[in-house]
Formats: C-alpha cells, structure tokens, sequence
C-alpha cells in the first residue's frame, strides 16, 4: 500500500475562502515526499509550499486542505484550492512517473469527493492557468501538449479512479499502483478519437483478450464502443487507416525516404501506393 504521511508544516497562512478547486503540479525536482519534507520543514514558507506531495510509495500531507497553501504564485487561485506535487519528474521514469501521477490523482480524487465537487475541467486546474510556467511540464509532455488534453486526460483519469471507490486505498484495492499504471510503458496517454484507439487495437498496442479489456477500461474508454468499430474497419465499413494522418507522418520525414520508406510503411501493414498519392495530393 501507498504510505501516508500527515506532518503539517505551516498552519498560520489562514482558512481558504472556499474550495473550488484542485490544482495539479510537476516538482520539477528529484526529491520523494519524504525528503520534500525534511526540506519544507525549514524553508521559507512564502517561497512555495503546496498541500501534497505524492509518488507512487507516499502521499505526504504538509498543509491542511482547509488552510491556504502557497502553491500557484496567485493569490487568488491560493485562496480557493488545494495544490499537490508529482515528485520525482525530472529523476524517473515514464512509467515511474505515471505511476506517481496516478498516485496524485487519486488523493485529488479523495478530497473532491470529501468536499462534495464535481469531477471536471472546472475543477481540476493546471498550475499555468493562473501564473506563467512550464508546470506541470512532464504531464504536458505525456499527456498531447496542451492545456485541454491534459486536463481531459486528468478529468478521465480521475472519474475512473472515483468509479473505484472514495479514498485512495480504495481506489488502489491493495496494490500499489493501478492496474492500467503498470501496463503504462505503450499505453497512449494523449487524448484521442475512438477511432484513433480502434487502430491502434488493430495495430495491436493495446494486447488482447481480458488484457486489452482491462487497459481499455483503465484509460477510460468504452471496450464495447472500441470493439464495434474495430469490427466495422475489419469488415472494410470505415477505413481502419488514417491516411491523412500518416502522410502528414511522411511529409514530416518520419517514415524515412525513398526505399527505406516503403519498406518500412509495407511492414507497418500500410498500402505504400495509397500513401504516396495521398502524400502527393497534400503536397500539390
């Protein structure tokens, strides 16, 4: 199970105004919770400090969540949220980090809960909406690279994890990690049409059987949607291959050039002939 530690910190910064939301942010350090504690613990307060710190082994509680923490660089959003920390993300790992991550929302997920919030785009807010950073730079990198598809990604994630249960250990059903954070190496992260999903079902990234039903289902998207029309691409109804995308793909240089390049779209299972006219059309 995920350790718990509630050592507060700071206790003089005042009530919030009220609740309206959680803020999620990326350390951009090296540290676990554990050592961010003993780091906080003597520092300056005023010179940032949110409610949580999290990886895929702690959640460390250093500010109450009905006190203000000083986490955004705005005083306002300071005043009406509650901050959490993903540690490690210049030190790990993808999959470690996703893991940490996961382990973050899902502490978010509780508190929202606990104080009777929505699960949504309102409610779940990056730390560069309110000030200009990078923050939360790792989960933009992982998650498509913008604002919305991150706290799409986030909101998906979150809802799932409440469908589970009410507190972390629920959530977690005593494993240390989620199920689909394991699996996480050739998961895609960004959000992406059910049709983009249904080809990469095809293509095989997301396994078979009970295995891709489980993944599916983790990531938030509907097995049973995703099946039909991977049922329809088989049977030749909808095109199972984007060729607009793939020839972007081309055009960019990604699939090499000349015969390196056919070679490598052939093996792919692309019709090399078909992508070229499209590639040429686009050119044109």
């Amino acid at each position: 199970m995920v350790e718990r530690i509630n050592e507060t910190l700071m206790s003089d910064s005042g009530r919030l105004v009220n609740l309206e939301f959680v803020v999620i942010h990326n350390d951009a350090g090296s540290m676990t919770p554990k050592q961010y504690i003993d780091w906080l613990r003597y520092r300056d307060k005023a010179l940032g400090i949110a409610h949580y710190y999290c990886n895929r082994d702690c959640i460390a509680r250093v500010v109450d969540t009905f006190n203000i923490g000083y986490h955004t660089g705005d005083w306002w959003s300071n005043c009406r949220s509650i901050g959490y920390e993903v540690c490690e993300s210049m030190k790990v790992s993808d999959t470690e980090f996703l893991q940490n991550e996961d382990v973050t929302l899902m502490q978010a997920t509780e508190d929202l809960l606990f104080y009777g919030l929505p699960i949504t785009t309102q409610t779940v807010r990056l730390h560069h909406e309110f000030v200009p950073t990078t923050c939360p730079h790792r989960s933009m990198e992982l998650h498509g690279g913008s604002t919305e598809s991150v706290k799409k990604y986030f909101v998906n994630r979150m809802n799932y994890f409440a469908s589970l249960g009410s507190t972390v250990d629920e959530m977690l059903g005593g494993s240390t990690v989620s199920p689909s954070t394991i699996e996480s190496d050739n998961m895609p992260y960004s959000s992406q049409s059910d049709e983009n999903i249904a080809r990469e079902v095809i293509k095989g990234l997301w396994g078979n059987g009970s295995h891709r039903v489980t993944r599916l289902s983790n990531a938030g998207y509907n097995v049973d949607t995703i099946q039909e029309i991977v049922n329809r691409m088989l049977s030749g109804d909808i095109p199972s291959v984007n060729l607009d995308e793939i020839a972007l793909h081309v055009i960019q240089g990604d699939w090499g050039n000349g015969s390196d390049r056919q070679a490598r779209l052939e093996n792919a299972g692309y019709d090399y002939q078909a992508v070229q006219q499209r590639v040429n059309e686009l050119l044109s």
